[in-house]
């Protein structure tokens, strides 16, 4: 249906693009890809009094970074996704719900997470999320993982992509833990280009993927600073976008590529699992 939409648009057919975003939008379950889907049906509906040059159907940037569905087992912490740099017990997720982070939580398990984690099968085919230059593709420096109580050395990629994201901000992707490398440094990617298969490499205690979004320019620090590619939704500000190393999280996926983030978006209380606890972030 998107192929039908693309092709809708290219042609300036605005009545039979407005009906197929309609019919994708009582498809859709995903509040995410909901609000990426109706904010382009506003851009529709103006171009089409307007009878202007049609909005691109390919903004802002980001591809679904893997082939096939999957659950999300971990979210980005907004407060704050710096690792094992946090410590401080409190998972943000973009709704701006709040919780104890916890290896047995359904959606938030490493406080400080910088990404989101997706579980998938080893050799589920990794892809660009968006054109760009591969900056890394080799395995980590080893370091001690305390979960697995050994050094590990995990596979890991990151591409840069310069141009083409909302106001022109440089941001780079990483795809972490794979089980196979399939572009090397310096090499030219196309969005959706395979790169690599997923696996459990590094300090993984299964097989996921881990991806990540780091802003380059516009960031409080003037240093790169990790992003949430689905955005801020909470009621309140963004405990990142306002602390000294974070940034603003803008929405970053294209129309209907947003990989779904399922009973976590939003967060639903699962059986054995808690209810998140807490007030919004303030």
């Amino acid at each position: 249906m998107y192929a039908q939409l693309s092709r809708a648009v290219e042609r300036r057919d605005w009545a039979q693009a407005l009906r197929l975003v309609d019919l994708l939008l009582k498809q859709l379950q995903d509040p995410a890809l909901r609000q990426d889907l109706e904010s382009y049906r506003g851009q529709l509906e103006s171009y089409h009094r307007a009878q202007g040059d049609p909005p691109p159907l390919q903004w802002p940037l980001l591809h679904k970074p893997f082939v096939g569905e999957f659950p999300v087992t971990n979210l980005f912490d907004h407060d704050v996704p710096l690792r094992e740099g946090d410590g401080n017990g409190r998972f943000v997720s973009g709704q701006g719900q709040v919780w104890t982070p916890s290896p047995q939580h359904p959606c938030g398990k490493s406080d400080g997470h910088a990404g989101y984690d997706w579980a998938m099968p080893v050799g589920t085919p990794i892809l660009a999320a968006a054109a760009g230059r591969v900056t890394v593709a080799r395995p980590e420096p080893e370091f001690f993982c305390p979960s697995l109580s050994r050094p590990v050395r995990g596979l890991r990629v990151r591409i840069l992509h310069e141009g083409g994201s909302p106001g022109g901000i440089r941001l780079e992707t990483l795809y972490a833990h794979l089980s196979q490398i399939w572009v090397h440094e310096g090499q030219r990617v196309a969005a959706g280009e395979e790169i690599g298969l997923s696996g459990e490499s590094g300090c993984a205690s299964g097989p996921h993927l881990h991806f990540e979004v780091r802003r380059l320019d516009q960031t409080n620090s003037g240093e790169p600073a990790p992003v949430d590619p689905y955005g801020w939704f909470g009621s309140d500000l963004d405990p990142w976008s306002i602390h000294p190393l974070g940034a603003e999280s803008p929405f970053l996926w294209q129309v209907g590529q947003a990989p779904s983030l399922g009973s976590c978006w939003p967060l639903q209380q699962l059986p054995g699992h808690p209810p998140p606890s807490g007030d919004p972030a303030e």
